[in-house]
């Protein structure tokens, strides 16, 4: 609206001193003013952010409604200047303040019983959180958790418990690197005779889609309950 007002295809109004006249609120319109000069200032009330925002609107003006907004068009536009993928902007901005951007996972509550040659092997869950995760691994032990039977141990992160009447040292014997285990699964390399349970609670990475990142908004438009709104002159 304002490039349109100013191009030279319409007339504009104009005071004794020669200044064009905006038939519009002036104390709304500053904060459109300052934008446009780089300087940021959002409204204190949500009132006065809405009334702002409908003036945005009417100039196409694209008055970010928060700072989050604000830098997520900073880190778009410049992504777009230097012709860098988006991705990469926002891992350099979280290097820059020693940020760190987490990939996503999920814990794997595994479950693995063997004895003679029967063999169960089940996922019992998928938990957003270690914590989570721990929870609903005791729940599955019970009472077994306090048993002398029980083996426990943790690698990696990852959390193990093992219940059989063997012995430390004869697990050892009948399980693949029991003593330098690294964290993942569980594998025999003999046979038991004996029942063996063991419940893993892993770690597991979430493949990241491969896509690029998409800008959110060329412009940050109104919500939807603004939108219907025609501005009063």
């Amino acid at each position: 609206m304002l490039s349109s007002m100013f191009s030279g295809r319409f007339p504009l109004r104009r005071d004794a001193s020669g200044a064009c006249v905006i038939e519009r609120d002036g104390h709304l319109f500053k904060f459109l003013l300052d934008f446009l000069h780089g300087e940021l200032h959002l409204p204190g009330d949500e009132e006065t952010r809405a009334a702002v925002q409908r003036e945005a609107d009417y100039f196409g003006v694209p008055f970010p409604r928060s700072l989050t907004d604000q830098l997520a068009m900073e880190l778009e536009a410049g992504a777009e200047r230097e012709d860098t993928p988006l991705r990469q902007a926002l891992g350099d901005l979280c290097q820059a303040y020693g940020m760190v951007c987490a990939k996503p996972a999920v814990w794997v509550l595994h479950y693995l019983s063997a004895c003679g040659a029967s063999c169960e092997s089940k996922v019992l869950g998928v938990y957003g959180s270690q914590e989570l995760g721990l929870q609903a691994m005791e729940r599955q032990l019970g009472s077994k958790t306090n048993s002398r039977c029980v083996h426990r141990r943790e690698a990696g992160g990852n959390v193990q418990y093992i219940w059989s009447y063997y012995s430390r040292s004869e697990l050892g014997k009948m399980m693949d690197a029991f003593d330098s285990w690294e964290g993942r699964g569980v594998s025999f390399w003999r046979v038991p005779q004996e029942l063996i349970e063991c419940w893993t609670l892993e770690k597991r990475p979430l493949q990241e889609s491969q896509e690029p990142l998409s800008p959110r908004h060329k412009r940050y438009g109104p919500p939807a309950s603004l939108s219907s709104h025609t501005p009063s002159r």
